[in-house]
C-alpha cells in the first residue's frame, strides 16, 4: 500500500518546517520527503492531508512500564500476572492511538508484548524492553515491608532486589535469559519509595561496576533511575550512559555526561505534577515539592551542556498518567525550559538513539522505516497539539497505517 501525505512536515532533523510539504509512503518505507512535487506522487497511491496540520516522525516514549495494572481486573486485587498481562495487551492498542510507535519498557511484561507486536498478533507501539529493574534492598523499589526480599522478588513484574557483586550479576543474566534489550537499575532512592532518601546511593561501586561490565557483555547498555545526584555520579562512573529522571544533578554530573556522551531522559510530566495530586502521604508530597524544582534546573544545565535529552514518561495509564494523553511530556519539557523544536526531537530522533534504531526511525528521512504520525495542528505554535490521542489524526508503524481518523 502506497500513501500520499501532504503538509506541514517536522522532520527531526531540519531546524525549519517544510510548510508545504510531501510525504510518500511505499511498502515500509519512506520514498519522498520535502516540498510538495505533483510529479512524485505514484499513480494509485493514496493521499491524505490534514487542514492546518503536521506530518511528523512516530513518537518514542523511552521510560515506560507496561504493567497492565488498571486493567487487571479486581480478582485477587488484580496481582495476578496473567491478568496484568493481558491488561497491558489492551493498554498497547492505545500507545499507538497516542502517536507513540516506539516505547522502552521496564517491566517483564515487555517481553511477552514486543515478541507479540513482531509476530503481528497484538497490536502496538515497537517495543524495546529490559525487564525488572534492578534495585537494592531498602532501595526505591523495596516498597512493601511486610513482605521478605524473597517474597517481593517472586511476583513482581516491576523490580528485583539485588544485594552484592554476584546477585547483581545474576540479575541481570535473568534479563538477558528472558530477552532485555537493555538494563535498568536504581541508583538513588526516589519519591514514591517509603524507606529510602532520594539521595542515598543504593549500591557500592564494585556493584555498580558489576552491572555495567554484565551488561557491556551482552552489548547492551545501563540507564539508571536517578534522583538526587551522589548515586547518578557513582553510576556515570561506572559507564552508566544514561540517566533517567535526573532530578537533583549537578553541574559536576552534567559534565561527566558530557564527557561520556550519556543521555538524559525526561518525565517531566510526572516530576512538575506529582505534588499536586491529591491524598498523597506526607513524606510523598515533601519530596516531590522538593524535585519540581531542581528537575528544571537539571533541564536547563543539560540545554546548555549540549546533553542529548530524550522523551519518557513514567506513565502507568492511572488516571493522573492515561496513556491516550501521553504526549502530556511535550508539553512538561516546554514548561522546563525547552522549546518545541526541542521537545519534538527528544520524543523522535533522540529516543530513536537510545532504542539503538535511529538509522532506520526517529525522523522523517528518505530510505527509513515509516514511523509517521499526523496530528490536526502546528506544534512549533500549539504544543497542545501533540499531547491528546484526539489531535492525533493518522498514525504509520512501518508503513502500516494503524490508525486512521480522517
Amino acid at each position: 500500500m502506497a500513501y500520499a501525505l501532504k503538509g506541514r512536515i517536522i522532520d527531526a532533523v531540519s531546524d525549519q518546517p517544510i510548510e508545504q510539504g510531501l510525504v510518500i509512503i511505499e511498502d515500509r518505507r519512506l520514498t519522498y520527503v520535502g516540498v510538495y512535487d505533483e510529479s512524485k506522487i505514484p499513480e494509485g497511491v493514496t493521499p491524505l492531508e490534514v487542514e492546518n496540520g503536521t506530518i511528523l516522525p512516530g513518537f518514542i516514549d523511552c521510560h515506560a512500564h507496561l504493567t497492565g495494572h488498571e486493567d487487571a481486573g479486581s480478582f485477587s486485587r488484580g496481582r495476578l500476572f496473567g491478568d496484568q498481562l493481558l491488561g497491558a495487551a489492551y493498554q498497547c492498542g492505545l500507545l499507538l492511538d497516542a502517536g507513540f510507535t516506539g516505547i522502552r519498557d521496564m517491566s517483564v511484561a515487555g517481553f511477552y508484548l514486543s515478541r507479540a507486536v513482531e509476530r503481528g498478533v497484538l497490536r502496538g507501539p515497537k517495543i524495546m524492553p529490559g525487564g525488572q529493574v534492578l534495585s537494592n534492598t531498602s532501595g526505591h523499589l523495596d516498597s512493601d515491608m511486610s513482605l521478605t526480599k524473597e517474597e517481593i522478588n517472586k511476583d513482581n513484574p516491576i523490580g528485583l532486589l539485588v544485594d552484592g557483586v554476584d546477585d547483581c550479576v545474576m540479575g541481570v543474566r535473568k534479563q538477558f535469559r528472558m530477552g532485555a534489550k537493555f538494563i535498568k537499575i536504581c541508583a538513588t532512592g526516589g519519591v514514591s519509595s517509603p524507606t529510602d532518601r532520594v539521595d542515598d546511593v543504593a549500591f557500592s561501586d564494585a556493584e555498580f561496576k558489576a552491572i555495567v561490565d554484565e551488561t557491556r557483555r551482552h552489548h547492551a547498555y545501563v540507564c539508571a533511575h536517578c534522583t538526587g545526584n551522589e548515586g547518578a555520579y557513582k553510576a556515570l562512573q561506572a559507564g552508566v550512559t544514561c540517566i533517567e529522571h535526573g532530578v537533583m544533578l549537578t553541574q559536576r554530573e552534567i559534565d561527566l555526561m558530557k564527557e561520556m556522551d550519556a543521555s538524559l531522559v525526561t518525565t517531566l510530566s510526572v516530576s512538575l505534577g506529582v505534588a499536586n495530586i491529591p491524598g498523597l502521604p506526607d513524606w510523598m508530597a515533601k519530596k516531590a515539592r522538593d524535585c519540581a524544582e531542581a528537575n528544571k534546573n537539571t533541564i536547563r544545565m543539560a540545554r546548555e551542556a549540549g546533553i542529548r535529552i530524550a522523551l519518557g514518561t513514567d506513565y502507568s495509564n492511572s488516571r493522573n498518567s492515561p496513556y491516550l494523553e501521553l504526549g502530556r511530556e511535550f508539553e512538561a519539557m516546554t514548561r522546563a525550559g525547552m522549546t518545541p523544536m526541542e521537545a519534538i526531537r527528544a520524543g523522535t530522533i533522540n529516543a530513536a538513539y537510545l532504542m539503538m534504531t535511529d538509522h532506520e526511525t526517529g525522523s522523517l528521512e528518505e530510505g527509513k522505516l515509516a514511523d509517521v504520525v499526523l496530528v490536526d495542528g502546528n506544534p512549533l505554535e500549539d504544543i497542545w497539539c501533540l499531547t491528546s490521542a484526539s489531535h492525533v489524526k493518522a498514525v504509520f508503524m512501518n508503513g502500516k497505517m494503524e490508525k486512521n481518523t480522517l
